[in-house]
């Protein structure tokens, strides 16, 4: 049974190959469960050229004639903002600005004294404006309240100033277009709408002036990728660090309008009281942005990003989501989010929710960036030393609880995966990444990559067709459908949570802070669901309200709101916290209270709040009895044990995945729903038997289910499914009659088969169970192993267990074919008729993935090549009804 939509959306890079190439490629995809794709210009050699609009021409054509839904890539490489380089050939006067420092140290008093500005000043570089500040202790810290402002003693180049006494720092702050990310020097700047506007131009005006009678039927709209600010390579760009920083022309003008001051730090005692005036003089504070100016500094820097994190979000992806919109099409893609970068400059946006305003989906990007089991600390690889805290815990969820609150993205959000892992990733890694994905709450996935280019193509393994080279395709349906199934059952409706989590990017740009996914972390390891709410939509009262004595955000309520340790929040936010705390709302502050609002003074808890240790959370959500599934005592599941909770009308769907990797998920698990519950198995599409019981609480009639997960599986547990019959659930519940045939070790006929040559096989010397990637056996060898042999055995129903093996796999008894399996357990129910009294014949063709055959690339380095073929051991064991 396959999903009736397809929700994947592969990534289709295009280098100007030929039709019926191209065609094939697309044959392929229709073919195995995907629904649409992404035209992507990777690297295209004529990118807007006739070559490109001719290609294009061909693929709206065969989509159409497929029912294949397009997307348009929209720029000749990534990040998005070059237009392919024409923003800087015919418009660099939109290019990136940056804000730079340097500096003079002096000595006082000291009169009539000169310090030479121009000389810092390179080609095409302007002087800003000239601070001076007392240095403290001899160091470079520096008194806030000392910061003079001497631009206006600056004559032909020359700073003409008397030096009082101690010791001082003239700052030299200049404009210039140097410095920054060399990879992004020719990207549009993203703070003001002009260079949007010329992009658009460049980009989207010509793809609709060529394609325009096909926008929002066949094409769909644009994907634009990681575009970041780009002021420095890296994930953990802060203010602070030596850096320039993003500027522009009328920046300074913004960051010192006290209206705008106002607004931002409403219901602290800023603007107006102690603090008051305090940015007017924005170009006096402008030190603080990379040197302590003492506790005032986290004022300057929490303006300064709440400013350039709004113009990033509106006058950059909000302008070209509007344009999409006009023109009857809609925009979606991501920004860099890993470790973090996604509440930082360098690779971030500045405020990932910002970001998305613009986007008709919530976007994020798991390249490279989720491995199996890798749930916690960091782990090497091409791109990064990722946090595997942020990327397994925060990620997904961030982008997902972006869709559930924001009305634009109607509950889509979309994950560009699988992407440059090299082809050690095959289809059993795959699954395992889209349960983690999945299971918090994406669902839409766009698979990175269709690569049409004559194989091997070296560009960011593993590639999914590959001209018919990679042995896993002929199973990859068997992924394809399962992820829409999975997907299926997680649109259309309304997720269903106990908590939110605040999101922490306002505190981090000023003081200490645990991220959000602490929070989310300590929740879901515990079977506690949550979203994470960013502090514009809790304080904007249209957005966010109480109704019923819980918070309702969009179509999302929640029991109780979580607020991630930080030292400062805004003002608005601090405010909103009292509001709801006086509402009923349960505010807890994890780890401690913070010092004090940004501008405003030391923050004072109300009724309603309370601080609990992160180990304590799940704790206090149990007592306020917000808990939406809950596991009895005695059940064998450890903390891997994850769930998602949606709801599709009348029907409640329950996705729990085991995420270990060697331990099984056995346990009763209550539900608060008192109505009769069935499994869905999104694997095969069958809805299956549960065994439960009824347990009666204080607040009605509850389901409790039996549940038992072994590694790699997962499971819908349903109520409210009408007009289905269950079968009967053997994986889960099937009893063995202690009868058991082992088939030997040794034996066994084996052959192989390489990608192309498949169904024809060859038959090797070796007859035995174990590793054929052995140095002494096949340790080059990609494709498929076939195992044969007959045993002894007698009629009935049985399991047949493999045992290991690596890692896609087919199975026929007696000519019967009893099953494929893409990940373990490799566990196949053979039914009444297949096997027989006396001799039987086992077929098992096991395929690995490309790693064997084809390493030598940047990615594969960084796994752990795993075994080839079958390692058992292997056996049968009867069951009964």
């Amino acid at each position: 049974m396959t999903a009736e939509k397809s929700y994947l959306c592969p990534l289709f890079w295009q280098h100007h190959e030929d039709k019926e190439i191209l065609r094939r490629e697309l044959r392929q995809m229709k073919e195995n469960g995907i629904g649409g794709f992404i035209a992507e210009s990777r690297p295209h050699p004529d990118y807007l050229g006739s070559g490109w609009w001719e290609d294009m021409e061909l693929l709206v054509q065969e989509a159409k004639r497929l029912g294949l839904k397009m997307w348009i890539f929209d720029d000749g490489s990534y990040p998005s903002g070059t237009a392919n380089g024409l923003i800087g050939e015919r418009y660099p006067q939109y290019t990136k600005r940056y804000l730079a420092v340097q500096y003079v140290d002096a000595i006082g008093p000291a009169r009539e004294r000169g310090v030479l500005i121009d000389q810092w000043l390179e080609d095409g570089e302007r002087f800003l404006c000239a601070v001076a500040g007392r240095r403290l202790d001899h160091d470079a810290r520096f008194s806030m309240d000392s910061l003079i402002d001497v631009t206006g003693f600056v004559q032909d180049g020359i700073l003409y100033w008397d030096i009082p006494e101690g010791e001082w720092r003239i700052f030299i702050c200049k404009v210039t277009g140097n410095g920054g990310e060399e990879w992004t020097k020719n990207y549009l700047n993203p703070l003001d709408p002009e260079g949007t506007r010329a992009f658009l131009d460049l980009v989207y005006e010509e793809h609709y002036r060529h394609l325009g009678a096909d926008f929002g039927d066949t094409i769909q709209g644009f994907f634009t990728d990681e575009p970041r600010f780009g002021n420095s390579p890296g994930y953990d760009r802060l203010l602070g660090d030596d850096m320039v920083l993003p500027w522009s022309e009328t920046l300074l003008e913004e960051l010192a309008e006290e209206a705008g001051c106002r607004e931002s730090f409403s219901g602290s005692s800023s603007c107006g009281d102690s603090f008051g005036g305090f940015f007017s003089d924005f170009a006096r504070l402008l030190p603080a942005l990379w040197f302590d100016c003492g506790e005032r500094t986290a004022d300057v820097r929490y303006r300064y990003m709440d400013v350039v994190s709004r113009r990033f979000g509106k006058n950059f992806i909000g302008q070209m989501g509007d344009w999409c919109r006009e023109h009857g099409v809609r925009l979606i893609g991501h920004v860099i989010e890993e470790n973090g970068s996604h509440a930082r400059l360098g690779y971030g946006p500045g405020h990932y929710f910002r970001a998305m305003d613009g986007m008709d989906m919530a976007g994020i990007d798991v390249v490279n960036n989720i491995y199996p089991g890798r749930r916690d600390g960091r782990f090497l690889t091409h791109f990064n030393n990722y946090d595997a805290q942020f990327n397994h815990w925060g990620l997904s969820k961030m982008a997902s609880s972006c869709a559930h609150l924001d009305p634009r993205k109607r509950g889509n959000s979309v994950c560009e995966a699988f992407g440059a892992y090299g082809w050690s990733e095959g289809l059993k890694t795959m699954k395992w990444i889209t349960d983690a994905m999945c299971v918090r709450g994406i669902n839409h996935i766009i698979p990175h990559a269709f690569s049409p280019m004559e194989f091997p193509d070296p560009d960011c393994p593993p590639h999914f067709y590959a001209g018919g080279n990679n042995p896993q395709f002929r199973l990859f349906s068997v992924w394809a459908d399962y992820a829409n199934r999975v997907c299926a059952r997680l649109c259309d409706g309304v997720h269903v949570a106990s908590a939110a989590v605040l999101y922490h990017g306002e505190s981090e740009w000023g003081g200490a802070c645990d991220p959000f996914e602490k929070a989310v972390k300590a929740l879901m390891l515990r079977q506690i669901d949550c979203d994470v709410v960013p502090g514009d939509w809790l304080v904007d009262r249209e957005r966010s309200r109480v109704e019923d004595g819980r918070l309702k955000i969009a179509e999302e309520s929640f029991g109780a709101l979580i607020v991630p340790y930080a030292q400062y929040l805004p003002g608005q936010v601090t405010k909103r916290l009292q509001e709801l705390a006086a509402q009923g709302i349960v505010v807890v502050f994890a780890g401690d209270f913070p010092k004090r609002s940004y501008l405003g003074e030391k923050f004072e808890p109300v009724c309603g709040m309370k601080k609990a240790a992160y180990d304590e959370l799940a704790g206090v959500l149990t007592e306020m009895d917000l808990r939406d599934i809950e596991v009895e005592d005695g059940g064998s599941y450890g903390e891997y044990l994850v769930f998602y909770h949606y709801r599709q009308g009348d029907r409640d769907s329950y996705f729990l995945t085991n995420e270990s990797l060697f331990q099984k998920v056995e346990a009763e698990v209550c539900f608060r729903d008192g109505r009769q519950a069935c499994f869905y198995d999104p694997m095969t599409g069958e809805f299956l038997e549960a065994h439960q019981r009824r347990k009666v609480g204080k607040d009605g009639e509850k389901t409790v289910v039996s549940l038992l997960l072994r590694p790699y599986e997962s499971v819908f547990v349903v109520f409210g499914e009408t007009g289905v019959k269950c079968g009967k659930n053997r994986r889960m519940y099937a009893r063995k009659t202690g009868e058991v045939v082992e088939l030997p070790a040794k034996g066994w006929e084996i052959s192989v088969s390489g990608p192309l040559a498949w169904p024809e096989f060859t038959r090797t010397e070796y007859t035995e169970t174990g590793s054929l990637a052995a140095p002494d056996k096949l340790p080059e060898f990609s494709g498929t192993v076939r195992y044969r042999m007959k045993f002894e055995a007698r009629a009935g129903r049985a399991v047949l267990s493999l045992g290991e093996a690596y890692e896609a796999v087919q199975v026929w008894v007696n000519g019967w074919k009893a099953g494929d399996a893409i990940c373990p357990p490799y566990l196949f129910f053979l039914e009444e008729g297949m096997l027989q009294d006396g001799e039987n014949e086992l077929v098992a063709e096991v395929t690995n993935t490309l790693a064997k055959a084809h390493h030598d690339n940047v990615f594969d380095r960084y796994w752990v090549q795993e075994p080839a073929g079958l390692l058992g051991p292997v056996k049968v064991e009867y069951v009964e009804e």
